[in-house]
């Protein structure tokens, strides 16, 4: 018998018992290959290397391999590399085989790293079958379709051909993972229903690589989410490229549901909605929020500008339904967020601000992301021509993971990403500044240490939440607001340092835990620390808007009161002269009435008992962010909050 290894090493995650996903795609690969019988009586799979393991005691693992396959990500490839050229050393005859979506469609890696004898392009199930077939008997690989490998010192490149498997074996449900289970990890599952996207997103490499959706038969797919709910994984993230393009997953989401009613498994089912099917995504998506499965529903835009959109191959959903829908969905309580990306071509930053703030005034108070523009090597925006095109210039900069003690040793190989900081249309100030902006926007009025100032003042004024934060802005950079100038300073300086390579994008924020956040993490994590400063800045602020007095003071102490502290647990009561509460749950729908000065006490009760920083931080920020936890009441969560007007 043959030994084959398979790599595919993720981060692990939190404290104690980590987390970690199953290698699903090094399954995917195993249950196709060991499928066949010839593959059944001539190899053995000894084991999948999930996690980045020591480099060297990964090595001393392994027992005269034949085949190492490793599955490449952004988040992994470096690590690959350096475990692919130390196996090579110590058994020169192992074939080494590089794979997935971080290997470029040409002869890079094998320059990268010489250890490599064959890349695999594309989808690799058929070829890894064949490889193990071909290498059996000693026949040419020449016929075997996306795949490259060495042969008399030159490189030779096969034909590319498109898959179109939707039946094959499952890891779940072939035994692939039953001895990964026995190991010391809280798993997280990885599924598919489908596979390929209709899409052709430039920044993206899935519709690139298949544009045909393939569905998987339903038999199968119910069947493994048996076998996760019966090994209790409590988190399930689906990798459908559009989870609700079909009328039965519909159905998929009925069988999920049921599953958690009774048995408790999985918890929490995580997909990518399609943004063509509003109303039908709508439906799925209260049903997941109503039984807790999901944490929000995606309403993503990537650009809010019309020229980007042209550039990037892409099509939003009309902005007035975009509002109808957030109307909707603020009423039910169900939480969404939307995404933008920073970067992409035709994208100003004028137009990166505007776009950010229209969200805001289309009623998304509670959760945007934004994200710096990656370059693919599969994409098309990752392409030589595109790049002269559009005056991209890159940097290569340290890939950290949020929420991951990077320090830990398995991260002393650095892994790295490309993020677009330059085009002909925005330059390197520019990018700084807006994701500056964006984090101050993210912190501030989603995670919500600032949103009931914003939204009363927008509504009382007149201004536009760009007067607003601009103001504030302004207000940052002026050194003698020390809590703000300190930390929108340290916030600048952070994504300065993006650009120069002086910090990772992600980094850690002492004393919440070892784990590195995210910036607008950070600045708000940084304001708890500081609340009562802050706040008190934040009324010298308010002064340069024309507020009527008992009520901007009365604003304030609601603001105050409204957001979950460190301190706090259990059963909060909040008193004010105005009703608050119901003012801005009619905003919030979109259905402005003026704010009625009448004696109002809520009181509410949370369950999050986040008396600890790390626990804080994790429930508040980490898990709870999305559904805007940071307040007492927002337009998506309101934790058993009773209002009373007589008092």
């Amino acid at each position: 018998m043959k030994n084959v290894y398979l790599v595919q090493a993720s981060n692990t995650y939190g404290e104690g018992v980590k987390s970690v996903y199953l290698p699903y795609a090094a399954g995917c690969l195993a249950a196709y290959a060991w499928d066949d019988e010839t593959i059944r009586r001539n190899y053995d799979l000894k084991r999948i290397i999930f996690t980045r393991e020591n480099i060297a005691e990964a090595v001393d693992s392994l027992e005269d391999p034949f085949f190492v396959g490793f599955s490449c990500y952004v988040w992994n490839y470096e690590y690959n590399k350096a475990l692919a050229a130390q196996i090579k050393k110590k058994y020169p005859e192992t074939v080494i085989c590089f794979g997935g979506h971080n290997v470029a469609p040409d002869f890079t890696a094998f320059d990268e790293c010489p250890a490599i004898d064959i890349l695999c392009y594309r989808e690799g199930e058929e070829s890894f079958r064949e490889l193990l077939l071909h290498l059996l008997d000693g026949r040419a690989l020449d016929d075997i379709d996306n795949i490259s490998f060495k042969r008399d010192g030159e490189y030779v490149q096969t034909a590319f051909s498109r898959h179109c498997l939707k039946d094959f074996p499952s890891p779940y449900l072939t035994g692939v993972f039953d001895d990964i289970l026995k190991e010391n990890y809280n798993f997280s599952a990885l599924v598919e229903t489908n596979r390929g996207c209709p899409n052709n997103c430039a920044y993206c490499d899935w519709g690139s690589l298949n544009m045909r959706v393939r569905l998987f038969p339903m038999e199968r797919v119910k069947a493994e989410f048996d076998w996760i709910s019966e090994h209790k994984i409590e988190y399930i993230f689906c990798c459908d490229a559009n989870f609700g393009l079909f009328d039965r997953d519909n159905e998929i989401a009925d069988y999920i549901i049921n599953l958690k009613v009774t048995t408790g498994y999985p918890k929490v089912f995580r997909v990518c909605f399609t943004k063509n099917r509003t109303d039908f995504v709508k439906m799925i998506g209260r049903k997941f929020n109503i039984y807790g499965l999901d944490k929000a529903q995606t309403l993503s835009f990537q650009s809010m500008s019309q020229p980007v959109l042209d550039n990037i191959n892409r099509k939003n959903i009309p902005v007035e339904n975009f509002k109808r829908l957030m109307r909707l969905y603020n009423k039910d309580k169900v939480a969404t967020f939307s995404e933008l990306i920073l970067g992409l071509p035709g994208e100003t930053r004028e137009s990166f601000v505007e776009g950010l703030c229209s969200l805001i005034e289309c009623g998304q108070h509670d959760s945007i992301f934004v994200y710096p523009c990656e370059l693919l090597p599969n994409s098309q925006m990752g392409s030589p021509e595109y790049i002269e095109k559009f005056g991209i210039k890159s940097i290569k900069t340290p890939f950290d993971a949020v929420h991951v003690d990077n320090s830990a040793e398995s991260h002393e190989i650095k892994e790295y990403s490309r993020f677009i900081i330059e085009t002909d249309t925005l330059s390197v100030d520019d990018w700084v500044y807006c994701i500056v902006y964006s984090t101050m926007i993210q912190a501030l009025h989603n995670m919500g240490l600032l949103r009931c100032v914003a939204v009363y003042t927008v509504n009382e004024t007149g201004v536009s939440y760009k007067d607003f934060y601009d103001a504030f802005v302004r207000f940052s950079q002026d050194e003698n607001n020390r809590v703000c100038s300190g930390i929108f300073n340290l916030v600048r300086d952070y994504s300065r340092g993006v650009t120069d390579n002086s910090n990772p994008w992600v980094v850690p924020c002492e004393p919440f835990g070892k784990i590195s956040w995210r910036f607008e993490e950070v600045y708000f994590l940084k304001c708890i620390l500081e609340i009562d400063g802050f706040y008190e800045e934040i009324g010298r602020f308010l002064n340069s808007f024309n507020l009527d007095g008992e009520a901007k003071a009365a604003l304030l102490r609601y603001q105050y009161d409204i957001v979950k502290k460190p301190s706090e647990s259990g059963e909060k009561e909040i008193v004010s002269d105005y009703d608050f509460y119901d003012y801005f749950q009619n905003i919030y729908i979109d259905e402005y009435k003026p704010l009625e000065k009448v004696k109002t006490k809520l009181t509410a009760h949370d369950k999050w008992d986040v008396s600890d920083l790390f626990e804080y931080s994790k429930e508040i920020v980490w898990y709870g962010r999305n559904y805007a936890r940071g307040l007492l009441s927002s337009s998506c969560y309101s934790p058993e909050v009773k209002r009373n007007t007589e008092v």
